[in-house]
């Protein structure tokens, strides 16, 4: 279970962050009400039918809505001063330092600093005290669950991953309490759903452990409980928006529309930086770089211009836009601007990497070097473990010229330019003197391509390729190959061709790069089933 919760660390750090307000769209005819119903949200809601979060006072429930909304706008300094009045009003009320350990808790997330590790401790440990002399009720159990798994969120973060595992157990525990004894309580409901996710995600090696503990869950069934807090909890529906769209995202393929809702949060909160960061993450994830550097660039723009807290990954983000884009000149003072200023972990082997390899297709070897000599993570993360791999090899062996044709068709590919991606690998595939494992590449690539295209034909005869000579048994392209020609048969309707496909995937056991992340991918795949 704890090293489950350990992949999972990066994706909640994204979902913490994030408030939006957007029901799934299962339909193009949904989307213009949803968009609509998002806008609608700044305007005053219902009182909920268990009450405003133990405030008593109507002067209380108004800082404490104007408080929200300073979150949200990314506003953080405000907000703080909001529930500190809030605090002086209410002081039996856990509303207050319920806000105020969150809000530390999103700088600490981002800023990876100590000293916000240490607020958000210290807020946290007063809040339990104040929890303590509280009588029972839904409203207790639900603040003892959430703190229990912002706890787990920051212990996983610090990759203390027992201490990770033991509050993500006691958030489960009394989720379940509370679900259970209070059905209607609509607000548990997001923080179910994302332990039944985490409990999902966590690699087959692990699962006896789960049920030892009396953990069970699906990621289906997580997504499930998500959107009942999204569609019915009065201030969990911006989280829990996201949550799901960053769970469908992530471990979905996005079939649940997560782009349009992120998008609907951005159109309804123009000034702040928070939505654009979050709808430029999700278009670099369904492989629209132009789309993405515009929101960036924008995103930036209201970041400098507005009393809001900074992201600090926009420039990562920005320098990521323009790499997929192959304007490697413009994407390295991005990246570097990113690794100067960034003192945290998150995405920096990854910035090295591709600053490096921005500077060898641009002929500069040397400083190319300088940089795959920086690559360091002592974290148990795909990407980086990935990046220092291929950062050894880079050490010792410049860039090919197959490499940079590799790179180049890899870029167009990330940058949704699907058929130019398949003429440049082209020369590759075909040439029998290359390496197998540039030629299985190249048709993982082009495999992904034609996916793209709905050309599932192609797609199939090109990961058969890379499934059946993959060249490199620790590159992702053998294994990765045969999940994707899971999805094709799925596609197709072939629902028992997919499930060999998906199982197929799994029986892999060479610890190959990006493993974890096919595996649960796999195994979301073969829930959807």
């Amino acid at each position: 279970m704890i090293f489950g919760f350990q992949r999972l660390k990066t994706n909640l750090t994204l979902l913490v962050l994030a408030c939006a307000v957007v029901v799934p769209v299962w339909s193009q005819t949904r989307v213009e009400h949803d968009t609509a119903w998002v806008a609608s949200f700044q305007e005053d809601m219902a009182r909920p039918s268990y009450g405003a979060m133990l405030v008593t006072s109507d002067e209380g429930r108004v800082l404490l809505e104007e408080g929200r909304a300073l979150m949200i706008a990314f506003r953080l300094e405000e907000a703080e001063a909001m529930f500190r009045q809030l605090d002086t009003i209410e002081p039996e009320s856990p509303a207050a330092g319920y806000h105020l350990t969150t809000i530390a808790l999103w700088h600490a997330l981002m800023t990876e600093r100590e000293p916000w590790y240490g607020r958000f401790f210290s807020r946290a440990d007063s809040l339990d005290d104040r929890l303590s002399h509280l009588p029972d009720s839904a409203w207790k159990k639900h603040f003892e669950a959430e703190l229990l798994l912002q706890r787990a969120v920051v212990y996983g973060k610090q990759e203390r991953f027992t201490k990770a595992g033991l509050a993500l157990r006691g958030a489960y525990n009394r989720y379940e309490d509370n679900v259970r004894d209070y059905p209607e309580f609509w607000e548990s409901y997001k923080g179910m759903g994302l332990c039944h996710v985490a409990v999902g995600s966590v690699p087959r090696a692990y699962q006896w452990i789960m049920s030892i503990l009396g953990f069970s869950g699906t990621v289906q069934q997580g997504m499930g409980e998500i959107e009942l807090a999204l569609t019915n909890s009065t201030y969990n529906r911006e989280e829990s928006a996201l949550l799901l769209g960053v769970v469908d995202a992530m471990m979905n393929e996005q079939r649940n529309g997560a782009i349009r809702h992120v998008q609907a949060l951005y159109e309804a909160y123009p000034e702040s930086p928070m939505p654009a960061y979050l709808y430029s993450y999700l278009l670099m994830k369904a492989r629209r770089a132009v789309d993405a550097e515009e929101i960036i660039r924008e995103g930036m723009r209201r970041q400098e211009s507005g009393d809001v807290a900074d992201i600090p990954y926009f420039d990562y983000f920005l320098g990521d836009a323009l790499f997929r884009q192959n304007k490697f000149e413009e994407a390295i003072p991005e990246f570097e601007r990113y690794l100067r200023s960034y003192r945290g972990q998150t995405l920096v082997a990854m910035g090295y990497l591709n600053t490096g390899l921005s500077l060898e297709m641009l002929g500069d070897r040397d400083e190319a070097l300088r940089h795959y000599d920086r690559i360091r993570s002592d974290r148990d993360v795909d990407a980086d473990k990935s990046a220092i791999r291929r950062a050894e090899q880079l050490l010792d062996n410049p860039l090919s010229d197959d490499e940079k044709t590799l790179l180049l068709g890899q870029n167009f590919y990330d940058g949704g330019g699907y058929t130019d991606a398949i003429s440049t690998l082209q020369p590759v595939l075909t040439d029998r003197d290359a390496l197998q494992a540039h030629r299985a590449e190249a048709a993982y690539r082009s495999g992904r391509a034609y996916q793209a295209l709905e050309n599932w034909e192609e797609a199939i005869r090109h990961y058969t390729f890379a499934r059946n000579s993959p060249g490199d048994l620790l590159a992702k392209w053998g294994p990765w190959s045969q999940y994707y020609i899971g999805e094709v048969y799925e596609e197709l309707g072939d629902r028992d061709e997919a499930r060999r496909a998906y199982r197929a995937a799994l029986d892999y056991e060479e610890e190959f790069d990006f493993h974890k992340s096919l595996e649960q991918r796999a195994r979301t795949a073969l829930g959807r089933l």
